[in-house]
C-alpha cells in the first residue's frame, strides 16, 4: 500500500485511528480516559505524538504515528522491543514508554503505537538553558547504556544506519561536509578519519537504543505520577537495532565532550570489563566519529525546526564540536 509522506493532520483522523487500536495483554480500552479532542504534543524528524487520553493515575497517553515511509518501516521495531518485557525488564536503570496498544503495519492506518508519555524536561532543552547540568546527565546516560548494551535478542533487527561499520556511513558524511562552515567541517572530518582508522567492532551484536541523542532523553519532572522520577528517560526507540555500541555512545560526547562519561560506561559495561585496552581505545575513536557524524547531520539538515528540539540539538552539536578541539582522543581504558 502506498502511504503519503505525513501522518494524520486532524483530531478526527487521530480519533479514527484510536478506534482501530489492538490493546496489549493486560490493557483495555476502559483503562484509558479518552481526551475530548486529540492534540499534537510532539513532533520529531520521523514521527508525531498525539495526546489522546490518560490512565487512571494521570499518566498521559499518546498515539505515535509515522511521518514518512522510513518511519513506517522502523516503528514496528520499537513496538516489538517495548512490548518485550524480557528484553527491557523494569530493573534497567532508565525509564522508557510503556506500550499500551498498536495498529499493526498491515492494518488500515498502520503502523501506530499507543504509548505512555514520560513527563519531564527534554535534556537537549535543559542543557541549552543550564549547561552545568550536562556532565551529570552524561553520567546517567553512560550508566543507562552500559546496562542496555547486552547481547541482542534473537531476531532483533540489524541496523541500516546505526550500529554499522563507519565505512558504510562515509558517503553521508562526505555529502554533509560541504554544507558546514569550514572550521566545523574540518573538525568533523578529523574525528571521522580517526574513527575510520580504528579497529572495527568484532564483538557480539549488542542491543542498542539506536538514537539516544539529547532530544530523546527526558529528565522526569518533580511530581510526576510515575514512581521512578529520579531516573533518566529514554524515548523514541524506532532506531533500535543490534550491532556496534559505538553508534549509541557517540551521544555521550554531545553531553560531555571530554569523554569522561565514556570512561564511566567502559567501567560498567559487561563486555568492556572483559575487553583489552586496544578494543576499548578503538571504541573511543569510533564513538567520537559517530558524535561528529551526528553533529554534521544536525547542523546540515534541520527538520521541522520550528516545532521540534532542533535548535537545542544544534546548540548541543556546536558545543560538542568545540569541545572536540579542546580534548584530544587520548587513549582511555575506563576508570
Amino acid at each position: 500500500m502506498d502511504h503519503p509522506d505525513s501522518g494524520p493532520t486532524t483530531p478526527a483522523q487521530v480519533s479514527a485511528l484510536l478506534d482501530r487500536i489492538r490493546y496489549e495483554e493486560g490493557v483495555s480500552r476502559e483503562q484509558i480516559t479518552r481526551a475530548p479532542r486529540p492534540s499534537r504534543i510532539g513532533r520529531g524528524w520521523d514521527n508525531t505524538q498525539w495526546h489522546v487520553g490518560a490512565l487512571e493515575d494521570g499518566t498521559r497517553v499518546v498515539l505515535r504515528v509515522p511521518e514518512r515511509q522510513l518511519a513506517r518501516e522502523i516503528l514496528p521495531h520499537e513496538i516489538a522491543l517495548l512490548g518485550d518485557g524480557a528484553s527491557l525488564p523494569p530493573s534497567l536503570p532508565f525509564s522508557r514508554p510503556r506500550l499500551l496498544g498498536q495498529i499493526p503495519t498491515d492494518a488500515p492506518g498502520g503502523p501506530a503505537a499507543l504509548l505512555t508519555w514520560i513527563e519531564g524536561h527534554v535534556v537537549a532543552e535543559l542543557v541549552r538553558s543550564t549547561p552545568g547540568a550536562a556532565p551529570d546527565l552524561a553520567e546517567q546516560l553512560a550508566i543507562a547504556l552500559a546496562a542496555l548494551h547486552r547481547p541482542a535478542p534473537d531476531g532483533h533487527p540489524r541496523g541500516r544506519v546505526r550500529g554499522v561499520p563507519l565505512v558504510r556511513r562515509g558517503a553521508a558524511v562526505l555529502a554533509e561536509l560541504p554544507l558546514l562552515d569550514r572550521p566545523t567541517g574540518e573538525r568533523v572530518r578529523r574525528a571521522w578519519e580517526q574513527g575510520l582508522g580504528a579497529d572495527v567492532w568484532d564483538g557480539p551484536d549488542l542491543l542498542l537504543h539506536g538514537d539516544p541523542h539529547p532530544g530523546n532523553l527526558v529528565v522526569p519532572a518533580p511530581g510526576s505520577p510515575r514512581e521512578d522520577t529520579t531516573r533518566l528517560g529514554l524515548i523514541d526507540w524506532g532506531d533500535t537495532c543490534a550491532g556496534d555500541p559505538a553508534s549509541d555512545l557517540g551521544a555521550l560526547f554531545h553531553l560531555d565532550p571530554s569523554g569522561g562519561a565514556l570512561g564511566i560506561y567502559l567501567s560498567r559495561a559487561d563486555w568492556a570489563r572483559e575487553a583489552d585496552a586496544r578494543t576499548r581505545d578503538a571504541l573511543v575513536l569510533r564513538a567520537r566519529a559517530w558524535a561528529a557524524r551526528y553533529a554534521a547531520a544536525i547542523l546540515s539538515h534541520p527538520a521541522h525546526a520550528e516545532e521540534t528540539t532542533h535548535a537545542a540539538l544544534e546548540a548541543s552539536a556546536r558545543r560538542m564540536i568545540d569541545g572536540m578541539s579542546a580534548h584530544s582522543p587520548a587513549r582511555r581504558s575506563g576508570r
